[in-house]
């Protein structure tokens, strides 16, 4: 048997490099082309199913006519398809599209074993925006979920769809997620109403609740205007050893949005402690409540906060409560002054006459 010279091993390592390569591209043109033809075919598909549910909608079909064309490998993407038409109408139209969207809701359904959470979650949102209330058991059954993220889309939507009842429940599991974005958890416990207030006061009051679950349940409150539980801010207020004491620092700052929406001029003595927290954050929004709840004796306190604080944001939000209390002769004068503050006074006075 010969011995292959360097060259020719060369050669062959070339050779086979370069099969390699035109193996590599051919898959690769193949990858891309299928992947085009995909997206040209789902482009196809949703021109069509687009053309029949605006005829569902407009009533000059019925919806098994839509329902019939969704081919059997089709049904993940038809509910994607209806996600962003369910999220912008209301009322009758809505619910024809949960009609069209019900056949498929089992595969949905199928993916909230998934080992995934990214398509648990999303199937927790197909399930919540087009199933509605008849599957609000499958979104109770998500609020055991392991990841965060899905227990958050389970109790959001499970707001939404849900009445009162709900209301224990949701929180009890928002409790686990208190890394979210609590503006998303608050809309959505809002859409439990008027008669979820009393749940929403119990666990403001509640200090065994996680600070995140008691500043949502104060925010969806003050969203609700809800004046009963001015008396439950004003108690937890009070109840601080002093305006730095034992309450997190952003309840202590919820509690005085609260006030400011649903308080009266009674409460104004809880707040006013607040002026001197070491937080800049509290007292901003403590010199707004006092604003819209206090009186002429407190004209001296929000004067000084506005001349000396240092954060110009706390001394904005202390001209913005003199203004609410018709007490504005400070502001006038440091306006015409040198003082530091001057241009900060004349952007919030109305301009001279």
């Amino acid at each position: 048997m010969r011995a292959y010279s360097a060259l020719e091993i060369l050669i062959g390592v070339a050779v086979g490099l370069t099969i390699l390569s035109i193996a590599f591209a051919a898959v690769a043109l193949g990858m891309h082309l299928r992947t085009r033809w995909q997206e040209q075919r789902r482009q196809r598909l949703h021109q069509t199913w687009r053309n029949a549910l605006l005829a569902v909608l407009a009533g000059e079909q019925p919806p098994q006519e839509l329902i019939d064309q969704v081919q059997a490998d089709c049904h993940a993407d038809f509910l994607s398809f209806l996600i962003p038409y369910a999220t912008t109408v209301r009322g009758e139209a809505r619910e024809q599209i949960r009609t069209v969207a019900r056949p498929f809701l089992e595969t949905a359904k199928e993916q909230l074993s998934d080992s995934r959470s990214l398509v648990r979650a999303q199937a927790v949102q197909r399930i919540g925006l087009l199933g509605g209330a008849r599957y609000a058991d499958a979104l109770r059954s998500c609020l055991d979920d392991p990841s965060p993220q899905v227990v958050a889309m389970a109790a959001r939507r499970l707001a939404k769809v849900g009445d009162a009842a709900e209301t224990d429940l949701i929180l009890n599991s928002i409790g686990r997620i208190d890394d979210m974005d609590r503006r998303q958890i608050t809309s959505a416990l809002v859409e439990l109403g008027d008669e979820a207030a009393p749940a929403f006061r119990a666990a403001l009051a509640d200090s065994s609740r996680s600070p995140f679950v008691r500043v949502c349940c104060a925010e969806t409150l003050r969203w609700l205007s809800d004046s009963s539980s001015a008396s439950v801010a004003e108690r937890l207020l009070r109840s601080n050893s002093s305006a730095d004491g034992t309450l997190d620092p952003e309840l202590t700052a919820s509690l005085l949005r609260l006030l400011r929406r649903v308080g009266r001029a009674q409460h104004a003595s809880a707040v006013r402690p607040y002026l001197s927290s070491t937080e800049s954050f509290i007292r901003i929004h403590a010199a707004r409540a006092l604003g819209q709840l206090g009186g002429p004796e407190d004209e001296d306190a929000l004067a000084a906060l506005f001349r000396s604080d240092e954060s110009q944001w706390v001394a904005l939000s202390a001209a913005r409560g003199l203004i609410e209390l018709g007490h504005t002769t400070l502001l006038q004068r440091l306006r015409a002054s040198d003082h530091s503050r001057s241009a900060l006074a004349n952007d919030v006075l109305p301009a001279p006459e």
